[in-house]
């Protein structure tokens, strides 16, 4: 279900929307850019934007509720990362990571979002360094009382090394005895933010991580942003804003059932351009779908503090849930990504959205912008999302 209220900040939350929502609807967002477009710095503004101003932590320079990890380029396991069991010193002892003590940080604090940033994130492979976490995030189970939870991303165990690790990580007493007792499992207010610079020092990513993440583009330069204020004026974001109680499209659907048939039909015309190709969606992109568009509902006012058609803001989540999920997935030679292929699915988008918007309220698509930039690569005899 979504917030039918409008935040008073809602204006100058507006141009930060897609990644607020993005976030509400999945907590694992890459963003994806050329270097220096401020991906990281954003992710620092955002966890700020959890503070009011004047707080000793929207005042730091890192505010308690963010965490920045530089992924190194020999990270091949999640050791460095998550941690490890040595016997270096002749008896078992856990070497946490900062993932780990971060996540304990995120559960000694429930209603505040914490932000961990993965810097330069595909400096290494991805799906091997983070593999519990891509396994665990898919895992979240939504409660009747609002909660999310996951598996352990660390099982417990009954052994000395563990209960010393778990009295390293938090003096809450409560929250060691859940680790105790449960295992350590991702917090729901634990945001994991990955910053993308494509170029031929990275990896690419495979579609195990792109079918479990968010992915927004950067690429967009303001030479007069930041000159005249030193944070991003975002506004004040809280739980309600960032954090999701819905994890799969039965979360929403009975209370936004004519929303969700509309984001239904888009999907199926959709899905039947991309039949017989390896970039055909199924359940998980489905539900994805049906929750960022759910959460961009109350975002229904534009600068001006004009109330927008219901159609317009629905046709807009589709049209960047789109270049999110489907889009991002789309790569290869023109044995599989043809001249034909890209005219047809952008033929589906642009019909889709403005069956939903009306051709007097239509968006300017940033997916259709996103394909004639791929049909241009094509050229070459390659195309991909990523630039």
């Amino acid at each position: 279900m979504y917030a039918d209220n409008c935040h008073d900040n809602d204006v100058t939350i507006s141009m930060y929307r897609p990644y607020i929502t993005a976030i509400k609807s999945k907590p694992f967002l890459l963003l994806a850019g050329i270097s220096g477009t401020g991906k990281s710095r954003i992710v620092r503004e955002l966890a700020r934007a959890c503070w009011d101003e004047g707080t000793e932590d929207y005042n730091a320079q890192k505010p308690k509720n963010f965490q920045m990890v530089q992924v190194k380029p020999n990270w091949h396991d999640s050791s460095d990362l998550i941690g490890y069991v040595s016997r270096v010193s002749g008896k078992a002892e856990y070497v946490a990571g900062d993932f780990l003590r971060f996540v304990a940080k995120a559960w000694e604090d429930k209603d505040t979002p914490y932000f961990l940033c993965l810097d330069e994130m595909n400096l290494a492979p991805v799906e091997q360094y983070f593999a519990e976490y891509l396994s665990v995030v898919e895992s979240r189970k939504s409660h009747e009382d609002g909660t999310v939870t996951t598996d352990p991303i660390l099982e417990k165990v009954d052994e000395e090394w563990y209960f010393n690790l778990t009295a390293s990580l938090t003096t809450d007493e409560n929250v060691r005895k859940q680790f105790n007792e449960s295992g350590i499992s991702i917090p729901q207010n634990l945001i994991v933010v990955g910053t993308v610079n494509m170029d031929e020092t990275t990896f690419s990513f495979s579609r195990k991580v792109l079918d479990r993440a968010m992915t927004i583009e950067m690429n967009e330069v303001d030479l007069h942003g930041g000159l005249t204020e030193r944070n991003e004026e975002i506004g004040k974001l809280g739980k309600a804003e960032l954090i999701g109680d819905a994890v799969e499209g039965v979360d929403v659907y009975a209370d936004n059932k004519d929303v969700c048939e509309k984001v239904l039909a888009y999907l199926d015309a959709v899905n039947a351009v991309l039949n017989g190709t390896p970039f055909k969606v199924a359940y998980r992109t489905r539900n994805e779908f049906l929750l960022y568009v759910v959460n961009n509902l109350p975002y229904n006012k534009d600068e001006n503090d004009t109330e927008l058609e219901q159609g317009y803001v629905i046709a807009r989540a589709l049209d960047e849930i789109t270049s999110m999920k489907v889009l991002s997935r789309i790569e290869g030679d023109d044995t599989k990504v043809s001249d034909a292929f890209i005219d047809r699915l952008s033929q589906t988008i642009d019909d889709g959205l403005k069956a939903v918007s009306g051709e007097e309220h239509a968006i300017t698509s940033i997916s259709l912008a996103k394909l004639k930039e791929m049909k241009a690569k094509l050229a070459s005899g390659y195309t991909s999302f990523w630039s």
